[in-house]
């Protein structure tokens, strides 16, 4: 009998005291800690949003930052999250260490986000729910002692990295240390894959973006073929809008389809993707995942993510496009996505 658990792979409870105070614009975050002016900006933002200049993308993403800094630090976001899904559902939690991305100070850095996130698993209340993550920079002093510490004393599952903020998914340390302690602990890796407004002021847009190409992932898999890796958001929102809308010679460049091409490649049978973020936001790409899905050899290898807080803007609550999305894809589909593959990529 089919354990009828979800498993939504791709979640953030961060609240604006982990964002960067410049990272709207400079000082932007500090405003949102005082009421008034987050109700201010509540209404700015709505009214940015109906602008057609405003990438779509952005608009979403700045909107979510603003809502999710009402709630009480990470419990409170976790408590609005569990809301949405049945009873039982598990959630892989994604911490982000943004203090090296040259957009100012935050107020509590990454180790304090940590601690939050582990004293959150060791409540009785929220254990059978939390699988929490590492986030995991290289570019860090002792990165692997760090990383030891979270997984040996307090139990965490497994690493996330997000290489728009700075360094290549093989870098060195993560290539020679990382890695290696991944691989002999059975810890998963979750690496962002689309492109947005999260990336380094260190370089231009188009090269901080370059470093999350999915082709970069081909060295780090080759290096460690037992690695279990997830890009994460399938390419991004945009790049799905490129690949339908372009002809057929000029869509084998988008990240879906390099994407599509690695998970059909029988030397990475340890890769995933998820579909976070670009799903839940835009109701138009269900059907093409959809129509991806009937490939086996593509369905084994795709999970179940909702990007939790970074879609909570959207027209549509979360429950609302999670019913939406089981509806589209049967019962059979949504399960191995939910709770067969997650299993797969976590545990196994």
């Amino acid at each position: 009998m089919r354990e009828e658990v979800i498993y939504n792979c791709h979640v953030h409870i961060f609240n604006h005291e982990n964002v960067p105070d410049d990272f709207l614009f400079p000082y932007s975050i500090p405003l949102v800690r005082n009421k008034y002016m987050r109700w201010v900006l509540r209404k700015i933002i709505k009214g940015i949003n109906s602008l057609p200049i405003i990438p779509k993308e952005r608009q979403q993403r700045y909107g979510a930052f603003i809502e999710a800094a009402y709630r009480d630090r990470q419990e409170g976001n976790l408590k609005n999250v569990m809301g949405y899904y049945p009873k039982g559902t598990k959630f892989v939690i994604l911490p982000m260490d943004m203090a090296l991305m040259q957009r100012g100070t935050v107020l509590e850095d990454i180790d304090e986000q940590h601690a939050e996130l582990a004293r959150l698993y060791r409540d009785s209340r929220y254990r059978d729910v939390l699988i929490p993550f590492a986030h995991i920079d290289p570019r860090r002093p002792d990165s692997l002692a760090r990383l030891k510490t979270l997984v040996e004393r307090d139990g965490f599952k497994g690493v996330k990295i997000y290489p728009a903020l700075g360094y290549p998914p093989a870098h060195e340390i993560l290539m020679d240390e990382i890695y290696p302690y991944m691989v002999e602990n059975n810890l998963p890796l979750m690496s962002h894959c689309s492109h947005g407004p999260v990336y380094t002021r260190e370089y231009t847009k188009k090269v901080a973006h370059a470093f999350s190409d999915p082709c970069n992932y081909i060295k780090v898999m080759e290096s460690f073929p037992r690695l279990k890796i997830c890009l994460a958001h399938f390419g991004g929102s945009g790049e799905w809008e490129k690949q339908l809308d372009a002809p057929r010679n000029v869509d084998s460049q988008t990240w879906v389809a390099k994407i599509v091409e690695l998970l059909k490649d029988e030397r990475y049978p340890n890769l995933y993707t998820d579909i976070s973020y670009t799903i839940f936001t835009v109701s138009e790409n269900v059907p093409y995942l959809n129509t991806l899905l009937q490939n086996t050899k593509i369905c084994e290898k795709v999970l179940f993510g909702s990007d939790f807080y970074m879609a909570e803007c959207e027209s549509f609550s979360e429950k609302r496009l999670s019913i939406y999305l089981r509806t589209v894809l049967g019962e059979d589909v949504f399960w191995t996505i939910a709770n067969e593959n997650p299993q797969k990529y976590l545990f196994h």
